[in-house]
């Protein structure tokens, strides 16, 4: 079986609608709760954020915290790896702001 490169698996899943846009609201306004990031990206779908919240929680590229309260009440928010991926986007923008994205 062929081994598929560690940039392009994780590519595959950040490629996917709104998955960036999530970890941008993360890391921009900090920990959010699932009806705040409805509110906050107009036009995803409950299924959709439901499905890439549970992607990034897979690849612990976000935690999702849950309050033994009731209502019941979890937040969201970057883990360390999260943070460090965004830390690349910084670099990216950077070479993209440089050289241009032709």
């Amino acid at each position: 079986m062929e081994k598929t490169c560690p940039i392009t698996q994780i590519l595959n899943y950040l490629s996917k609608k709104w998955t960036l846009l999530i970890l941008r609201e993360l890391h921009n306004n900090g920990t959010k709760r699932f009806n705040e990031l409805i509110k906050e990206m107009e036009n995803i779908s409950p299924r959709t954020l439901s499905q890439r919240l549970k992607e990034l929680e897979r690849l612990e590229l976000i935690s999702k915290n849950r309050f033994n309260e009731i209502p019941p009440r979890v937040e969201y928010s970057l883990t360390d790896k999260g943070k460090e991926l965004i830390n690349c986007f910084k670099y990216l923008d950077i070479w993209v702001r440089k050289f241009g994205a032709e």
